[in-house]
């Protein structure tokens, strides 16, 4: 049972991994883009969109942080290294 709790376990942190991925590919091309038009606009614009794919990116990583939470506990490697 402990191994297939471990397999989805990996299976969500590949899958939270697989999520950061868009919003830093988004967040790239908005930038690169608006150095390309060289606005007002366009600058303002990326960084609207930058701000939006940071907060996309930070709950993927508070998510893969439960995961991980989680699945030390139910391994006991918490345990083993607050014992040393």
């Amino acid at each position: 049972m402990g191994d297939r709790s471990s397999r989805t376990k990996f299976k969500q942190i590949a899958a939270a991994l697989h999520e950061m991925c868009q919003p830093l590919t988004t967040l790239q091309c908005s930038l690169e883009m608006a150095a390309l038009t060289d606005t007002q606009e366009a600058y303002r614009e990326a960084m609207e969109i930058g701000l939006s794919e940071c907060r996309r990116l930070v709950a993927s990583v508070e998510s893969m942080r439960e995961v991980l939470q989680e699945a030390r506990q139910e391994t006991g490697f918490e345990e083993m290294e607050a014992g040393g």
